[in-house]
Order: structure tokens, then sequence, then C-alpha cells
């Protein structure tokens, strides 16, 4: 205590000065109405400053949340959109009754998972990206995946918590496409390099084809769904022997910017793959 006194009684005239200026200023603000608007003024003008930085602040630590929300949202729009698109096809296509049309969207659509790469390359010859959901999200193994602007990959493994997608920039990635608005098939296949074109190919001779047409998927596989962005034809090749075409595409997702995907889940693809492997000789046991 006597320390404190000691500090006060050796520092007084010091405290005296401030405590003076401090009543003059108020003085001065307060009767005078010139220099009140002047420190209304500049105290409103800081303390907009201030209030604005701390909201800067406050929105980039919540960005995170934010993004979370969309791609739910996104994920969300993108099935029902997948879903829409179905049910008009299939009233197109036949008779059938909207409720027993409405049953067959819900058994052969998809169901959309949003995720975050946490892990990529797209300078390998074999690339793969790592997302945040696995097996129990209800990802598995052959899942197609996709970004906002087109077709990113399928899952090729997966755990808990993690999948490991094998993505178009795969020298092992094969996926169905054709040219929009006609049924002319053909595979995409990336031959390593520039991670923003792959080659589409055995594409027929007689396909009316020109640089800038759009390439989607075709819909032949369990992957993804017909009509999904893949990208646009950047050259044309003709093949060796003349039966085909090859082309050049320039792939609509960026693969080096990608940060969030959706993973397609299609309703009925245990069921297809049983069928499809009720086909295969059985092994006689010996």
């Amino acid at each position: 205590m006597n320390s404190i006194f000691q500090f006060l009684y050796k520092h007084l005239h010091w405290i005296v000065f401030f405590a003076l200026e401090i009543l003059c200023f108020v003085l001065l603000f307060s009767y005078n109405s010139f220099q009140g608007s002047v420190y209304l003024s500049t105290a409103n003008n800081v303390s907009a400053r201030v209030v604005s930085a701390r909201s800067r602040v406050t929105s980039y630590f919540g960005l995170a949340e934010v993004n979370d929300r969309l791609a739910t949202q996104n994920a969300a729009l993108l099935q029902r959109v997948e879903e829409l698109e179905a049910l008009v096809a299939l009233q197109q296509l036949d008779s059938l009754s909207q409720a027993e049309a409405v049953q067959r969207v819900h058994r052969t659509g998809y169901v959309i998972t949003p995720a975050q790469i946490i892990d990529k390359s797209i300078n390998r010859a074999d690339n793969f990206m790592t997302l945040d959901r696995g097996t129990l999200d209800g990802v598995q193994p052959n899942m197609g995946v996709m970004s906002a602007n087109g077709v990113v990959g399928v899952v090729y493994k997966c755990t808990e918590h993690y999948s490991l997608v094998m993505s178009l920039l795969n020298s092992k990635s094969s996926v169905s496409c054709k040219v929009q608005g006609s049924n002319d098939l053909g595979y995409l296949r990336w031959n390593g390099g520039d991670a923003r074109y792959a080659m589409l190919h055995d594409l027929p001779r007689y396909s009316a084809v020109a640089i800038g047409d759009t390439i989607v998927t075709s819909g032949n596989s369990s992957f993804f769904p017909e009509g999904i962005m893949v990208g646009s034809v950047e050259e044309l090749y003709p093949s060796s022997d003349g039966l085909s075409m090859t082309l050049k595409i320039a792939l609509s997702a960026h693969f080096s910017q990608l940060e969030r995907v959706f993973i397609m889940r299609k309703m009925d693809a245990e069921e297809m793959t049983a069928l499809k492997e009720s086909l295969k000789p059985k092994k006689k046991k010996k």
C-alpha cells in the first residue's frame, strides 16, 4: 500500500495535469457547438471503422460455415434437378402413370452428397484426390464425383471417414461420353500432360461434331446420369483406320482450383451390379 501512495505522490503533478486536460476537453466539447460537432463526427468515424474491421474479421472466420451450408444447398438442388429431368424423360417416353413414374425416378435416381477435397494431385500420370466423406456418410466405391462445373472422377476406395477418388486425370480412368444432342458415343481418357485437356476416343467418323460442341456423360454407366457436363471440343483428329474420330476436349472442371465436389450415388446401382455379375460364368469347383 505504501508503494502505491509513494507512486501517486511522486507522479502527482502528472496526474493533476491529465485530470485538468480531461476537464478542459469536456468543457470545450460540451459548451461549444462547433467543437462538439467535430468531436461527434470524428468519434462516429472512428467507431464505424472499428465496427467495419470487426465485421470483416468475423465474416472471414465464418466463411467455412457459409461454404458448408451453400454446398449442402447446391447438393439438394442438383438432386432435385436430376429427379425432375428423369421424371420428364419418363413421362415423355411412355404412358406411365404419375405415381409409377415418381416411383421409378426414386429407384433409378441419384443421391447427391457434398464433400470437401482435403488432398489432391494433378501433375502425375495417375492422379487421385481425397475427400472428407466415407462409408459412414453412405459413400461407396464406383460412385461418380462431379463439381459445379462438370465431371471430376469416380470413387476408388473408402474408409469410414474418407474417400479416395480416381480423377479424370488418371491413365486408368475411362468415362462414357457423347456429343450433346446426339447419341454418338465415345470414351474419355487422359493421356497425361496438361490437366486442362483429355481425349475422347472412338467417336464414329460420321458424327456431326464441330469445334466448340459440348461433351456430356452418356448415362451408360452407374457412375453418372446422362447429360453431366464434361467439356467442349477443342480439336478433331481422324483415326488411323478412318472408322472413328478422336477429339481433344477442354475439360469444364478446373482441377487446379477444385475445393468442393459432389458425390453421386445411384439408387439401384447394387441391383444393376448384381445383375451383371449373374451373367459371368461361374467357376466350377474342383
